[in-house]
């Protein structure tokens, strides 16, 4: 297709030629300055359609891996419409054993500029079905966050979109004759209202009066933000429980940045309670409310720490509780059930129930376990051992949870499952009875749980027919292990396991 220059000139295709010859020369794949500089004055939507028909040849040419690329000029440059076609194919390429292509797909995912398309990355970096693929979107996501001076964790909180939503959760979508309100309820969904304020079960398709351009183009917006809400709710619950689980913190500026100001994220923090921590202890937990104010279980004010209250001149709030800002320091995170008392848990509960609160992720009601008595000295956690289970069962939950499969060892089989949290610098292993790769094809098979091992993060190594196990200075006695990460392991596995009706008493003896 044509492209022509902002200014209205045909562009030569030598000149086009010159643009992709920027990307075909790299040694590394990546960004080109001379490629962004010859693209600096032509026409965006042009240049778009043009690399992205050049992505549909090389497919239609077997989609040839030492010209990959392609990928990166197609991302970079192909605009919003690149970035499905390019989510699809990262989808389907490690089912055809192309894991390799479909990493540097991602890679060149997080590339486009467009904010969705680092919003995708981030999912595939927190929950794929391939680790290839996987890996290779934290990847992406550590080079973007270093690109501008962030962790990974702050470029996740600053990819959040608002999709176009104002600090009264409003989008305003315009027909021309008439316009329509949408609106996010806190339990994280829309709802329509015409101008006379009457809610309407759907968006209205453009009729005959509307503003055929403007009414095409809101309706066509409306459809895509719907598409763009389910996407981000979903990857902001899994970061939600990711937060819980690794007792992730905050500053009150950037939790205020995050959860205050972005229209999504306000309505997930109005369902939670949250704490304020000191030294990763809990000091102080409360809530947010919809009126943008905060209160403790008792339902008094509370001030954020350092922060100034409105109405009350000098600090104090009005009920005297909290006294100065700045009198509680620290960060806030996601409070774990395990760290309130029962009386604490069972007012929080309250409360929800009277303000008729669905929690976006479980948290209240969130299973706590605690290290018996004649574990404390254990090495491994035997909980689970005897457990007898289907292994696609097995494998299915652990890895919607986070986790992965062992080192492939002799004959194709493998052993093991685990974790890692290098936040926390803590892994866990799951030892099994052993499932073969492709084992699916066959329907599955029972296997036997053994035990669970805890390990310093990064000092195992894994791949195929690496046999290094979790033993001596690598591995972390269970008295050791922070209780909020043992509550969450375990709590995993009882899920992951919920479907075993029987065990296999003599399950040591063979796990030897």
């Amino acid at each position: 297709s044509p492209v022509h220059t902002k200014s209205g000139e045909l562009v030569s295709e030598e000149y086009l030629q010159a643009l992709l010859l920027c990307y075909n020369s790299m040694t590394k794949p990546g960004i080109s300055g001379d490629a962004a500089l010859l693209a600096e004055d032509l026409e965006p939507q042009e240049l778009a359609i043009y690399v992205g028909e050049l992505f549909d040849k090389w497919m239609e040419a077997g989609a040839e891996a030492k010209k990959r690329w392609v990928l990166y000029a197609a991302s970079i440059h192909g605009g919003s419409d690149i970035i499905k076609r390019l989510y699809h194919q990262i989808q389907e390429w490690p089912q055809n054993a192309r894991g390799a292509i479909a990493a540097d797909a991602v890679q060149a995912l997080a590339l486009n500029p467009q904010p969705q398309a680092l919003l995708i990355v981030d999912g595939i970096a927190r929950k794929f079905k391939f680790k290839q693929v996987k890996t290779a979107a934290g990847q992406a996501l550590e080079f973007a966050a270093g690109q501008l001076g962030l962790t990974r964790e702050q470029l996740e909180d600053k990819i959040v979109p608002s999709l176009g939503f104002d600090e009264h959760m409003e989008r305003r979508f315009d027909y021309g004759s008439r316009s329509f309100t949408v609106t996010i309820t806190p339990a994280l969904e829309v709802e329509i209202f015409d101008e006379s304020g009457k809610k309407l079960k759907n968006m209205p398709a453009p009729g005959a009066k509307d503003d055929a351009e403007k009414a095409a183009a809101a309706y066509g917006e409306f459809k895509e933000m719907k598409k763009q809400m389910k996407t981000t709710v979903s990857s902001q619950k899994q970061r939600l429980e990711m937060a819980l689980s690794t007792e992730r913190l905050w500053t009150v500026p950037a939790w205020q940045e995050l959860f205050v100001r972005n229209p999504i994220m306000h309505q997930f923090a109005i369902g939670l309670i949250w704490g304020v921590y000191e030294d990763h202890k809990l000091v102080q937990s409360f809530r947010y409310m919809e009126d943008g104010s905060f209160n403790t279980e008792d339902e008094e004010e509370f001030i954020l720490p350092g922060t100034q209250p409105e109405s009350a001149p000098g600090g104090q709030s009005e009920s005297g509780t909290q006294g100065q800002p700045g009198t509680v320091q620290g960060q806030i995170g996601l409070v774990h059930p395990l760290e309130l008392s029962e009386e604490s848990l069972e007012t929080w509960k309250q409360q929800l129930e009277d303000y008729e609160i669905t929690q976006p992720i479980e948290q209240l009601e969130r299973a706590v376990y605690h290290l018996a008595q004649e574990e404390q000295e254990g090495k491994s956690l035997e909980r689970f051992g005897g457990m007898l289970i289907n292994d696609l069962s097995l494998g299915g939950k652990l890895t919607t949870l986070g986790w992965y499969r062992g080192s492939v060892q002799d004959a194709g089989c493998f052993y093991t499952y685990y974790r890692e949290d290098a936040s926390l610098g803590l892994g866990a292993e799951l030892h099994f009875s052993g499932s073969f790769v492709g084992s699916g094809v066959m329907g599955g098979e029972e296997v036997t749980v053994y035990d669970v091992r805890f390990y310093k993060a990064g000092t195992i190594e894994r791949g195929s027919y690496c046999y290094d196990e979790v033993e001596g200075e690598k591995q972390i006695p269970l008295k050791d292990i922070p209780p909020r990460y043992f509550s969450e392991i375990v709590w995993q596995l009882t899920k992951a396991t919920a479907s075993s009706k029987e065990r296999n008493e003599d399950w040591k003896a063979k796990a030897r």
